[in-house]
């Protein structure tokens, strides 16, 4: 018996790749026959996208199961929001990178560097691996030198992973990587079949568990813990609560790979606030996630500004705000979101608040929150008068349906450096400075506008060149600029503005 190295191929073929590697075959003959040589090539399939099980689409990609759902922006707003087939943009700076219930496709095809490890055991020789890397430059798969002996009279056992995670350990077998913990990232294993001279990889058959998707504030740690949980990669369900520690990336998304037993529970915290409970309830998930399935669950940090449907707020209702704003950013929660279109409202005697404007002005009182507060208000439309006044606990707001404005809404603002507008502004009611002093005490404040408002007529339009919008008064900012909306990468009135 002789071990010889074949040669080696460099072959692409459609949509799957094919590239050779060194493979040693241990020919059993009769004894004086000359010894074979055959050349091994390996073939790797397109990378495998979740599932669709609806007869329109075959199994191509499917919307996430929404286990939490908020509502979607109307267009226009500088929102993110699948409407059908498209999207609208969202503004610069913007947590709502998704709306929970839309698909998230993730990664649907091979990037540079992706790896492959190939583990195979043969009887004869044993414990063997190669990684393949993916060169996206030339759409080719390279070994790391590495070889694979087994005897030609055998079938030898043969593992292929895409495991973002683990790595080939010296014993040559596939493990995690030191720091690691299964569950995090994916763990896809493919289907392997030997022909003659080939070994064909293929992940067309998907995942063998679920994702769970945490829609959360972007590149944020947070704490999952969870029950009944089989992380991707094992074979063993961690009954008894497991806490797993991950950082959402830069639109907001952390995730978790497995499968998720009927009657699972999953909470999120950041710090020690408690942001999601959920539990998989037969109701919901009989028999719990299904494989190749990607499922979403609302993970931001929402106050309700409706306070749970009330018309009218009491001074007991404005005191919990205080204490429920101060918890969340004493533990690192500085973007809040307040949705609901009818907030909660409280009599002030010379004016009427909103409950959040209120306690946004109450909680200015402690100097130490000063500029600490990203507010995003996703569905109201109408600015009250005076309602952040002297509001120096914010650092910017996020207004993507608001079209009215109110006199002194932002008088005082003194630490507010950024205000986006999504929508047009088409009414105001200005009888002191809107936008007195807004963020004076920080270099001033920069605006954000739909470009629509170029050419509203019920509104002046702003002075671009002087960074002023000019209604009764002069309200003066750092900067002005234009955002747009629509199918379109830019509007007319943004080029003609270049």
């Amino acid at each position: 018996m002789k071990n010889v190295m074949n040669s080696i191929w460099n072959l692409m073929k459609l949509s799957a790749f094919i590239f050779p590697l060194s493979v040693f075959v241990s020919c059993s003959q009769e004894e004086f026959l000359p010894q074979e040589t055959t050349a091994l090539q390996f073939v790797v399939s397109d990378f495998p996208a979740f599932q669709d099980s609806s007869p329109e689409s075959g199994a191509t990609r499917a919307a996430e199961e929404a286990l939490n759902v908020l509502p979607c922006p109307k267009e226009g707003s500088t929102v993110l929001c699948a409407t059908g087939a498209r999207s609208v943009p969202q503004a610069e700076g913007s947590v709502l990178t998704r709306v929970i219930g839309t698909q998230d496709e993730g990664k649907t095809a091979w990037a540079d560097g992706d790896k492959i490890l190939v583990h195979l055991y043969s009887q004869k020789y044993g414990d063997q691996a190669v990684t393949l890397t993916f060169d996206a430059e030339n759409n080719t798969w390279e070994s790391d030198g590495g070889t694979l002996s087994y005897l030609e009279n055998e079938t030898p056992t043969i593992t292929a992973v895409y495991a973002p995670d683990c790595e080939i350990k010296s014993d040559k077998t596939i493990g995690l990587l030191e720091g690691k913990q299964y569950g995090e990232a994916e763990y896809i294993l493919a289907r392997t079949t030997i022909s003659e001279n080939s070994l064909d990889i293929n992940f067309e058959s998907g995942r063998t568990y679920s994702r769970l998707r945490v829609a959360a504030l972007a590149e944020q740690e947070l704490s999952v813990t969870t029950t009944k949980f089989t992380p991707a990669g094992t074979n063993s369900e961690i009954t008894d609560a497991y806490t797993f520690t991950v950082t959402a990336d830069k639109k907001g998304n952390a995730y978790l790979y497995g499968i998720f037993a009927e009657g699972a529970t999953v909470s999120v915290k950041q710090g020690d606030i408690t942001l999601k409970d959920y539990t998989f309830t037969a109701e919901k998930n009989p028999n719990g996630t299904e494989h190749n399935k990607s499922y979403a669950l609302d993970a931001r940090p929402v106050i309700d500004g409706t306070l749970g449907g009330k018309a009218t707020a009491t001074e007991d209702d404005i005191t919990a705000l205080v204490e429920q704003l101060k918890e969340y950013v004493d533990n690192g929660i500085t973007t809040i979101i307040v949705p609901g279109s009818q907030p909660a409202t409280i009599d002030m005697g010379l004016w009427i608040n909103t409950a959040i404007g209120e306690a946004i002005y109450r909680l200015s009182k402690d100097e130490s929150y000063n500029g600490k507060i990203d507010l995003i208000l996703p569905d109201v439309t109408e600015i009250f008068d005076q309602e952040f006044h002297s509001a120096r606990a914010l650092n910017s707001i996020t207004l993507p349906k608001v079209t009215n404005l109110a006199d002194q809404a932002f008088y005082g603002t003194l630490y507010l450096r950024t205000i986006t507008f999504g929508s047009v502004i088409t009414e105001v009611n200005e009888l002191g400075a809107i936008f007195n002093q807004v963020g004076y005490n920080v270099g001033g404040c920069d605006l954000i506008l739909n470009c629509g408002q170029m050419n509203e007529s019920n509104v002046p339009a702003p002075d671009l060149t002087n960074n002023i919008w000019k209604f009764k008064f002069e309200n003066e900012f750092k900067s002005i600029t234009l955002t747009h909306t629509g199918e379109n990468s830019e509007c007319d009135e943004c080029k003609t503005l270049q």
